[in-house]
Parts: structure tokens; sequence; C-alpha cells
């Protein structure tokens, strides 16, 4: 009996140990082999991203890392439940890039904005710089700059002094999802993480980024900000990698897009032994799919880049230039005159007129088949022998997304993932695949000029 009772005691400490208290803290195991090739995978998807982005001139990438900086950033903070204006931190990056604000976006930073870029620009313009509890004492002052977290006062450019729990539930139903280590082991614990992190060499960083990112989550070592601060730490390693270049990718992004499954994961790994294959996995995936997602931004803007040089002499007025640009941006799916109306807030009849003005010169053109809510499609390239440069088009099915593939000037095969509005208009038979090449591919009319000018 006595061995019974022993035995369950030892069975109930073991299912409330936490990762912190096996033995092996930081040794941790995984399936290396396996994650190995992940990896390799991985860097090679970056790679072809930063690849395709040699063909955008300065502005534009400049242009494009301002975009993702800002949804990282932004991203981040959602995460948590914190929204931030979206504008105001696009335009303190835009300032420390060196890019004049647009005219349909002239605001002003407020200052916490400004210190919470400066964060992001700490962790990923000076990535190479060592990491130290001063500079993460910086960070976490610049996050809560008044000491204050909502309604109440926290410790601020210090490791906290209180025990600190997840805890989700109504009362007396509680459930604890994760109860970080006592504050007294807080300080030796990071000065064991900042001394790995500045010595350790030999993990390939997309591992070390995971690494890291865990590793400072497990010590939840501030009373609030520990994930946007473990983030910027990912970040920090990932900059490493590319460089110290302009970031093309934003892993906050597709974090938020996966939060379920982020917060799972953690969750579970957390309350295991030294193996932790199921976090590395899932975080090198959410890696991999943020540089997929930007493999489409970027096409975007590539196509937006061709359609301001194709129609570079058109006379348009600075509010038809205002909502294409909307449009060219990907943050409006149907063009058509109401959408119009509300985005350039003006009367029906006027954007009626201005659509009109545009089709007579040649900047979009109307879908056929429609009388009523006629729907149109910009004109990235006005040749109408651009599609005579693929062939084979279609458009299938690939990890429950749609996707345009084609074969470009007979030998290389190109694919963009389409827009879910644009599949089901192909499938109605609304849309050819003629009208989504000039869409997708537009980019790729760049690569062409190339090749004639080369013969």
């Amino acid at each position: 009996m006595d061995l019974i009772r022993i035995w369950a005691i030892f069975a109930k400490k073991m299912a409330l140990m936490w990762i912190y208290e096996t033995d092996n803290w930081m040794n941790f195991d995984w399936d290396k082999p396996r994650l190995n090739r992940l990896v390799e995978s991985t860097v090679r998807s970056v790679g072809f991203l930063y690849g395709r982005l040699s063909s955008l001139g300065l502005d534009d990438q400049l242009s494009a890392s301002a975009e993702n900086l800002t949804d990282d950033i932004v991203s981040s903070f959602r995460i948590e439940g914190v929204s931030l204006n979206t504008d105001q931190v696009r335009s303190s990056i835009e300032n420390k890039l060196g890019i004049r604000n647009r005219k349909d976006c002239e605001v002003s930073p407020t200052h916490y904005i400004e210190g919470v870029v400066d964060v992001m620009f700490d962790a990923t313009r000076n990535c190479n710089e060592p990491l130290t509890a001063e500079r993460l004492f910086g960070w976490h002052c610049a996050l809560f700059p008044s000491g204050r977290s909502g309604y109440y006062n926290i410790n601020t450019g210090t490791y906290r002094k209180n025990d600190i729990a997840v805890v989700s539930g109504a009362f007396g139903h509680e459930r604890v999802h994760y109860q970080a280590p006592a504050p007294s082991e807080v300080p030796a614990m990071m000065e064991e993480f900042i001394k790995w992190y500045n010595n350790d060499t030999s993990t390939p960083l997309i591992i070390k980024s995971a690494l890291s990112h865990l590793i400072f989550e497990c010590i939840h070592p501030f009373d609030d900000g520990n994930g946007r601060i473990g983030r910027a730490i990912a970040d920090m390693t990932l900059a490493q990698m590319d460089g110290g270049k302009q970031r093309f990718y934003s892993l906050s992004r597709q974090i938020e897009k996966e939060k379920s499954e982020y917060y799972d994961v953690l969750e579970r790994v957390s309350r295991q032994g030294a193996d932790i294959s199921i976090w590395l996995e899932w975080y090198i995936n959410c890696l991999k799919n943020a540089v997929e997602d930007s493999q489409n931004v970027l096409s975007r803007i590539l196509n937006k880049s061709i359609f301001w040089r194709e129609h570079a002499l058109a006379q348009m007025s600075d509010r038809q230039r205002k909502v294409l640009n909307i449009y060219l941006d990907g943050k409006e799916a149907k063009l058509t005159a109401k959408n119009w109306a509300h985005l350039a807030s003006v009367s029906d009849d006027t954007a009626v007129r201005d659509l009109l003005d545009l089709v007579q010169k040649g900047i979009i053109s109307p879908y056929p088949g429609r009388k009523r809510k006629i729907e149109y499609a910009i004109n990235f390239v006005r040749r109408d022998d651009f599609v005579r440069m693929f062939s084979g088009a279609r458009v299938d099915m690939e990890k429950s997304a749609p996707y345009l593939t084609a074969i470009y000037l007979g030998s290389t095969v190109v694919s963009e993932r389409i827009s879910k509005l644009d599949f089901e208009l192909y499938q109605k038979g609304e849309l050819t695949t003629d009208h989504l090449l000039h869409k997708y591919m537009a980019y790729m009319e760049s690569n062409n000029a190339e090749h004639i000018a080369g013969r």
C-alpha cells in the first residue's frame, strides 16, 4: 500500500513537472536528420525569395521591407491582444528607412510607436551585437514606457519579482497552462540563456531561432511582454541568417495566422522532457509558410512595379492613383463602382466616371459577360502578346489553396497562388487563364525584356 501511495505521489509530481525542471534543461534533444532536412528546404525557400528580390529596384526593396516590418510588429502585438496603429508603425519605419511618406498615409507616429519600432530595428539591424540583460531591459522599457500594462503597474527594465502563471477558466475551475520558474531563479536562468545565445555557433540559425524563443518563453523573465520580446529575439537570430539585410518575410504575421497551434505546441512542449522535436517542426514549418506567404506579397509588389512602369505616361487624377494603389496592394478584392465610391469617398456617379475614364485609357477592363454590377480587371501589362510567353497554363489546388501554374518561354515552370475570389470566378468561367496570367504573372514582363535585350 505504501509503495502504491509513493508511486501515486511520484506520478502526480511527474505530471506537473515543467520543462525547466528536467535534468537536461537547455540540453535539448530532437530528431536531427528529419529536422535538418526541413531546415535545408526552408533555407532554399529563403534563398529563392531573395533571388527574386534582385529584380526589384532599391526603392521597391525598401517599400517591401517596410511592409513586412510593419506586418511583423503589428502582428506580434496583435497575438497578445494589443492593437497598434498600423499607419503610425509604417510611418515610423519609412522614416527610419529614408522612405518618403506616401500622400495617402501622412501620419505622425507617437513617441510610444517610435519606441516599439526601435526595438525591432535594434533586434534586426544590430543582429550581430551581443545579447545582454541591459539590452533586454531597454526593449522592455520601450514596450512599457509608463510602467503599466493596461490597468496594472508592472516592473519595467528589470526581471519580475513575482510568481507568474498562464491560467484560463472560471474561478474554482482554473486550468494552469504553464507555471513559470520562481522569480528567485530567473536571473541565473537568464544569465545561462544569454551566455548560450552569445557563444553558440554550431546550431543552425533557424534551429537557434526556435530554441531561443522557446527558452525565453519558458523562463518568462518579465511581468509582461515576454511573447513580444521572445519573438524579437527569434527575429534577431533570423536576421543573422539573412546577413542583416532588409527583411522580406514576417514570422509574427504567420504565427498570428496559426496562433492556436502556436500556443498549443508551446504548452505541450513545456510539459514534457528534453525532446522538443514537435516544437522545432512546428516552428520551422511556420517559418516556411511565412516565406511562402511573402512570395505572394512579393509578386504583388513586382506586379505593382510593372503596372506603374507600363502606365507611367497615363493621365490620372490623384484620386484614381490612390484607389488603384489600394487594389494593387491587395487591400481590396472586387474592383466595382460601389467599392470605388466607398474607397474614394465619392458618389456612385463620380465612381463610374472614374472607372470609364480608366477603361478608355486601357488601364482597366470590364470582365466580359456582365451588364449589372460590373467588375473590372487591372491591366498590369498592355502588350497583347504577353500571354504568348506562357504555355500549358492551368489552375490546381495545392495545400488547400489554388495556384496558377504555367511554362514560361517554353522551359521554366512558374507558379503563383491566386485569391479564392479569382478561383471562384475562374470556376464559373468568368475568368480565363489569360486573365489570371495578366494579373498574377505580370512581373515576368521585366524578365522578358531582359531576355529580348540579351539576344
